[in-house]
């Protein structure tokens, strides 16, 4: 009693104080690539970039797919890992591998960062908007900085990042008029800066007794100190940079533009450390904002743009109100059934098995969110099992006569063995779930650890403190008559169900029979259910994604989110959104990974008033049929959804070497999958070319000129996009990199060519035009490499999710009709791809947890024959499972698929009790016929007893109508009632048919 306490106490703890999300904290063995390198084609950045990238990639072990995707200026390799090695270690290979090539690769490119995938790194618990039309970004950034240290005071706050805000650099804005007439370069001017920002220790001198170090020039920490470098001597005369050009602050070219409800933002994001309450930092974050309110600048405001606390705090709320409903209706049943005392004893293990399971939980890193507390309200109904069979059998021995020792250790121990196989079963069926290596499993493990903890613990408290408290608090004296509900069950057992039982044992054939034609033509309706994958995920919120044809810059693609905002702001569910151009908005859910610096994306964050799916789904209607009216962008939607990450639901990889025929190919694929019902939104990426501005360099003429093609190539760049050639620290202690660019004030033109002059190697100043000539050329939109090999994708969203398996499955048809060349095939990503290889997982782990259950089986009763008798009660489950979902309406989804092999544990603990019992009753002489008919009027009881509260701890979590937990619920509580009905009749033909009467009974 001791121990209990003590584990009791620790577990109270522990549900204070452990962290709590909405989903777990997951570990993929996924990690991203992305490189930066502005201006750059596709084509080069296969070539200078990529390939020596994934050349490096592949020295690797344990890589299961490398996926490249390749664009202008922008790569982006995503590598996934074996599950179950060292995330961490792989990612340092990683780092390791990429940092030995990184002098093979070019000088100028402006990012690499590797990245590991960890949804509670990436995904942010708040997105904070500092508003203004009118503050300069200068001063938006002190404000954000401000408030990005007043957030990581908070404890549990890993990090706050300061987003969608341009980086302030020192512009030398270059006069090339003057740079002819000085005879001046840009290498001059770009090695100038160079030479003079170097700064390199003078040693240090010994003078007697005394050691001075030596102080050289030092670097650059000031404007004017920039501004009066000599870039040359000219006829003995000192050429300054600010003769030669303007030198000052500016930000740099704006690559992502924000807006909070139609006004210009910045972010400031926070990410929480693993295992931290994420409610509770929350909490803490809202207390220091409201102070840091009073002290904005009246010119900026500060919004809340999404934060996922309320959804968390609403989310475990309702999983405890499913598991307090689940008790009230599992004890009065108990009460009904059991009576006062018998039904106090039984229900006091719920809360100690659940508290002391939550501390074990705890212990084992595991945290409170919608995976784990579901599963408490799964084990509801199973961890009381094992103490209603304990309690109603000393009970039983009690109305005998026995006194309460007697009737405590003979009714424990009839039942113990059957109870602890049971358990066991159920165990098995749970256990293969926590070993499954893979995304999905990785999201669910936390419901079959938690299911097997408090399993445990309930057949501890079974066998060890039901017992002692049923000695303590059952009465001196057995009733003298039943009760009413008693009478009842007794009633019905002689009125309906011994006759019923006697009736088919002498028709075991035809019974048997109808069974099975009950089985098949429950199978018949699998069609008509449907398969599904992960379900979504039910939060009033929505991504909305822009795209403008590839070569569109940052404000053509504002042109398109500005009409997407107009549509928001007339749209009365909508409670807000965020706008965000040439970016992704920051990551707010975990398998949404947002896009990075493409000119031609945007994304909008959609926060809706509430979630009432009739309506939520009659606004996305409205959404579509309003965004197809705009002629320029293709403006798509889809739900947020769980389970891993993938581009799209549908996504069909064409693979080969020439990108002429992957072209074609993918035309052939896109009309497939254009005439396939139930598909929108089909993107190809390689269905319009993007048009480039060439400058082709005539080399003859460039070396005739006396001017190196490598050369040209930086004046070019450092004219037009900007050429980052230095980086100081200034007296602020701010780092800024010294940017060299013409004086243009906004985007660079075609005409701004013309001012372009190079300087040759004898001094003479030649304008680009006499050794180049610019033209406008077509160019590939984008190139993408699977496992190193060229390919290109497809892709499409549905208008039902869980028609995705139908569709893709009838888009595969017409694929394998197509008369693919040598060469050249194709592969099929998306939805499909991850639900094939879970279903796969589940279907081998299905058979795992079936030989295991059937080695306990044959360990306990010690036969091969008891065993398959015992297993008839699965199809039997089966049968009620698929017509639940049927009349239900849910489709066999990833859950539902997980119910069903947690039901193969379950179901067959009312065989066991019913098979053991029988097996007892043998042993002291009854004959077959007589010990399985007493054993099934004896058990039918507890079995009836057990099933209810089963399904009655369910019914909750079932009933509250969510995509994830109703089609689990269903399919266990339709298994449990076929199971149930068809055992009490079935398993005891099954038993006379298959135990010889001269069998002995061990």
């Amino acid at each position: 009693m001791i121990m209990v306490l003590l584990a009791v106490m620790v577990g109270t703890h522990s549900l204070l104080t452990m962290p709590r999300t909405e989903d777990p904290d997951l570990a993929f063995p996924n990690y991203t690539v992305t490189v930066i390198y502005p201006g750059t084609s596709p084509e080069d950045m296969e070539e200078l970039v990529v390939n020596p990238l994934e050349d490096a990639i592949d020295e690797l072990d344990d890589i299961v797919e490398v996926v490249s995707t390749i664009e202008e200026g922008l790569a982006v390799i995503q590598v996934e890992a074996e599950f179950g090695i060292d995330y961490d270690r792989k990612n340092d290979e990683l780092n390791r591998e990429i940092n030995a090539i990184r002098d093979e690769l070019p000088d100028n490119i402006f990012s690499l960062n590797v990245e590991q995938f960890k949804p509670e790194d990436r995904t942010k618990i708040i997105q904070l908007a500092l508003v203004s039309e009118t503050a300069s970004y200068a001063k938006m950034d002190e404000t954000e900085e401000d408030l990005q240290d007043v957030i990581e005071s908070v404890a549990g706050v890993k990090e706050a990042e300061i987003e969608a805000s341009p980086d302030e650099e020192i512009r030398v804005a270059l006069d090339m008029e003057r740079m002819v007439h000085q005879n001046i370069s840009v290498d001059q001017v770009a090695y100038a800066l160079t030479d003079q920002n170097m700064n390199i220790p003078g040693g240090d001198l010994s003078s007697g007794s005394r050691r001075f170090n030596i102080e050289t020039s030092g670097s650059f920490k000031t404007l004017d100190q920039i501004r009066r470098i000599p870039v040359r001597g000219n006829q003995g005369k000192l050429v300054y940079l600010e003769d030669l050009a303007e030198v000052f602050y500016a930000n740099e070219d704006l690559r992502w533009l924000a807006r909070h409800e139609g006004t210009r933002a910045i972010f400031v994001t926070v990410k929480r450390k693993s295992g931290e309450n994420l409610v509770q930092i929350t909490e803490d974050i809202h207390k220091k904002l409201d102070q840091f309110r009073s002290e904005l600048p009246p010119d900026i405001l500060m919004e809340v743009a999404f934060e996922q606390a309320p959804a968390v705090s609403n989310r475990i709320n309702g999983f405890f109100i499913n598991l307090l409903q689940g008790i009230v209706l599992v004890g009065l049943v108990i009460f009904v059934f059991l009576g006062y005392r018998s039904s106090m004893i039984t229900m006091t293990v719920i809360p100690i098995a659940m508290i002391i399971g939550i501390g074990v939980l705890d212990l084992l890193g595991f945290g409170l969110q919608q995976i784990s507390i579901a599963a408490l309200v799964i084990a509801l109904g199973l961890l009381v099992d094992n103490g209603i069979v304990v309690i109603e059998n000393i009970v039983r021995f009690r109305k005998k006569g026995y006194s309460f020792l007697e009737a405590a250790a003979k009714g424990t121990s009839e039942v113990g063995y059957a109870i602890i196989s049971s358990t066991l079963t159920t165990v098995f069926a749970f256990a293969p779930l926590a070993m499954m290596q893979s995304g999905p499993g990785e999201f669910l493990r936390s419901l079959p650890v938690t299911v097997m903890i408090v399993l445990a613990i309930s057949l501890v408290l079974a066998l060890i403190f039901t017992p002692i408290l049923a000695g303590r608090f059952l009465k001196d004296n057995p009733p003298k008559k039943p009760r009413r509900v008693e009478s009842w069950i007794s009633s019905s057992i002689e009125r309906f169900y011994r006759p019923a039982l006697k009736k088919v044992l002498r028709r075991k054939g035809w019974v048997v029979t109808a069974a099975i034609l009950l089985f098949v033509g429950s199978g018949m309706l699998f069609p008509f259910i449907g398969v599904s994958f992960f379900p979504t995920a039910d939060k009033p919120m929505l991504l909305i994604e822009v795209d403008t044809p590839d070569g569109a810059n940052l404000y053509e693609t504002d042109r398109a989110v500005r009409f997407v905002e107009s549509v928001l702001d007339t749209t009365a569910f909508v409670e807000d959104y965020t706008a965000n151009v040439g970016h992704g908005n920051p990551q707010v859910y975990y398998n949404r990974i947002p896009e990075s610096y493409k000119k031609n994306h945007g994304q909008l964050l959609v926060n809706f008033r509430e979630w009432d799916p009739p309506t939520f789904y009659a606004t996305l209607d409205q959404f579509r049929e309003s965004f197809e009216r705009y002629p320029g962008a293709q403006i798509t939607f889809r739900e947020l959804k769980n389970g891993a990450p993938f581009n799209a639901p549908i996504e069909i990889r064409v693979l080969g070497k020439q990108l002429d025929m992957l072209k074609a190919l993918s035309y052939r694929v896109e009309e497939i999958i254009r005439k396939t019902s139930g598909t929108v939104d089909v993107d190809n990426p390689l269905s319009i070319n993007r048009t480039n501005l060439k400058v082709d360099i005539n080399r003859d003429k460039a070396s005739l000129a006396g001017l190196s093609v490598a050369s040209i190539d930086r004046t070019v760049r450092a004219a037009m996009s900007g050429l980052e050639v230095e980086e100081v620290t200034m007296e602020n202690g701010e780092e800024y990199p010294i940017v060299l660019r013409l004086p243009v004030e906004e985007q660079t033109s075609v005409r701004d060519f013309d001012k372009i002059y190079l300087a040759s190697r004898d001094g003479a100043q030649v304008p680009l035009r006499q050794v180049a000539e610019t033209r406008f050329e077509s160019a590939t939109n984008q190139i993408l490499h699977y496992n190193m090999q060229r390919s290109t994708s497809v892709t499409a969203n549905v208008t039902n999710p869980d028609n995705t398996t139908t569709i893709t499955e009838e888009i595969i048809m017409g694929l394998n009709q197509v008369n693919w060349p040598d060469g050249y095939s194709y592969y099929v990503a998306g939805e499909y791809e991850t639900q094939q290889e879970a279903f796969g997982d589940l279907t081998n782990l299905l058979i795992l947890a079936l030989v295991a259950i059937f080695a306990i089986l044959v360990l306990q009763f010690r036969s091969f024959s008891q065993p398959l008798i015992i297993f008839s009660a699965i199809p039997l489950a089966i049968t009620g499972s698929f017509i639940a979902l049927f009349i239900t309406g849910w489709s066999f989804s990833f859950f539902a698929f997980v119910g069903f092999i947690s039901l193969m544990g379950i179901v067959v603990n009312n065989s066991i009790i019913l098979v053991d019992y029988a097996n007892q009753l043998r042993s002291e002489g009854r004959t077959v016929y007589e010990a399985i008919i007493e054993s099934a009027e004896t058990r039918f009881t507890p079995i009836v007893l057990t099933t209810t509260t089963t399904i009655l701890g369910l019914l909750p979590l079932t009933l509250s109508n969510t995509s994830l937990w109703s089609p689990l619920g269903w399919t266990i509580i339709g298994g449990m009632l076929s199971s149930t009905a068809l055992t009490l009749l079935i398993v005891p033909i099954l038993y006379q048919w298959f135990t010889k009467v001269e069998e002995p009974v061990l």
